[in-house]
């Protein structure tokens, strides 16, 4: 969002009227002629430097996506669940104010959305089935709004293939690798209901490159995400009595909790090698911190691990969630109210104090280049827009918002906001 710097104002100094030059014959009515085709032609033409600013209409129940310079909304039936909802597509342009037209609409089965992402040309929308609970996704044509395929499942990952994941009242748990543009399913995994785990690496399938099924009883399995091939099988405890517990992959490792027992083995995720065990408590959840891996506590708390050793490097016991790492930090969140959390900066290497950030609601957290922006409350309407530098630990304030109630998002091109009036307000961001 462009902001305008209107400088200093000062007193202009007044010119010495001895200095002033003779006048021109005819030279009033030329500036008055002047000013008038001025005015004319600004009367019709937005401000200089102000962002562009539109207004969308959406009742309460209806959900809202962005994706580059684009906004899809989706409008649920209000009378029944079985009745076709709208998929609604716009275009949102670098300037101009007023509201916004349609480039096309769709008819949704089923009513709603759940979830929704483009991949290539394809948008692709999770809606829930009511009759059963579960998941089935619909991909339409992104410059048309053309239905291009449905199958049942919901999206686990976006990228060539894209990954489905059926489970519920769909038939067989599976992750099926589906061609994005044709709908076509290249390959598809049988996996444990209550198992089944992804890997998030730095490239893949939007990040997400490994599939892991982790039973309780038979042998821990690692399924390459792009091309559906079994990469490993072992039997993790051979000769040991069922134990029901959890695992989640983290970097290269394969961390496995035991319900109850309180302990984390660690395991090598290309060939399921035993590293080690160590008992920690009740985790949550594991997140890379850096070069470490962050254990966040089922009642808050983070314990930084050594990756090698399971050792603990260090403990902060007032932060509930790890959300990423930058540049040697880690933001970390702990519970708040409402949507607001309070976030601060750790150092990834020491857990050290770097920054409190004040409380925010995360709205936008952008997949390519990590740029994390949030809005808080400055008041009835109104609502400050920021960016949260993990790297440099600080929070960039980038506009006041007015007119809004919150329902915010943003992407990397464009800013929604419910406004106070009940429609959608819709900020497109500088470039």
């Amino acid at each position: 969002m462009t902001l305008i710097d209107l400088g200093d104002v000062r007193d202009e100094p007044v010119p010495d009227p001895r200095e002033r030059p003779p006048r021109a014959v005819g030279r009033p009515t030329r500036i008055v002629a002047v000013l008038a085709v001025a005015l004319l032609s600004l009367a019709g033409a937005a401000p200089p430097n102000q962002p562009a600013f539109f207004t969308v209409p959406a009742a309460p129940t209806t959900t809202a996506f962005v994706h580059g310079d684009r906004l899809f909304l989706i409008a649920p039936a209000e009378q029944s669940a079985d009745r076709a909802g709208t998929l609604t597509a716009y275009a949102v342009p670098t300037r101009g104010r007023g509201p916004l037209s349609p480039l096309w609409w769709a008819s949704l089965p089923f009513g709603g959305g759940s979830a929704a992402d483009v991949v290539g040309d394809v948008l692709v929308v999770t809606a829930d089935v009511p009759r059963d609970g579960a998941g089935r996704s619909y991909a339409f044509d992104v410059a048309t709004g053309r239905p291009r395929w449905d199958l049942p499942g919901s999206l686990a990952g976006t990228g060539d293939p894209l990954l489905l994941y059926t489970r519920g009242g769909q038939g067989p748990a599976a992750v099926s690798g589906v061609d994005p543009a044709t709908g076509r399913v290249r390959w598809s995994v049988p996996t444990p209901l209550e198992s089944t785990t992804f890997r998030f690496g730095p490239d893949g399938l939007d990040g997400l490159d490994r599939i892991v099924l982790s039973p309780s009883t038979g042998p821990a399995e690692v399924w390459d995400a792009r091309s559906g091939q079994r990469l490993v099988s072992r039997d993790l405890r051979s000769g040991e009595l069922s134990v029901r517990q959890r695992a989640q992959p983290v970097g290269d490792l394969l961390l496995t909790v035991r319900h109850h027992a309180e302990l984390v083995t660690a395991y090598g995720l290309a060939e399921l090698d035993r590293r080690w065990e160590i008992r920690l408590g009740l985790v949550a959840y594991f997140e890379p911190c850096g070069g470490l891996i962050c254990a966040v506590g089922r009642t808050g708390g983070i314990t930084a691990l050594d990756p090698a050793t399971g050792e603990t490097r260090w403990r902060a016991t007032h932060w509930f969630g790890v959300l990423t790492e930058r540049g040697g930090r880690v933001l970390v969140s702990r519970r708040g109210t409402g949507l607001q959390e309070p976030f601060a900066i750790l150092d990834a290497a020491t857990g050290r104090l770097v920054a409190e950030l004040g409380s925010w609601d995360l709205i936008g957290w952008d997949r390519l280049d990590g740029r994390l922006t949030a809005v808080r409350p400055a008041g009835t309407g109104r609502l400050v827009f920021g960016e949260l530098d993990v790297a440099g630990g600080r929070v960039h304030r980038l506009d006041m918002l007015t007119g809004v109630s919150g329902n915010c998002q943003a992407g990397r091109k464009v800013l929604l906001c419910r406004m106070l009036t009940g429609e959608y307000g819709v900020w497109r961001l500088a470039d």
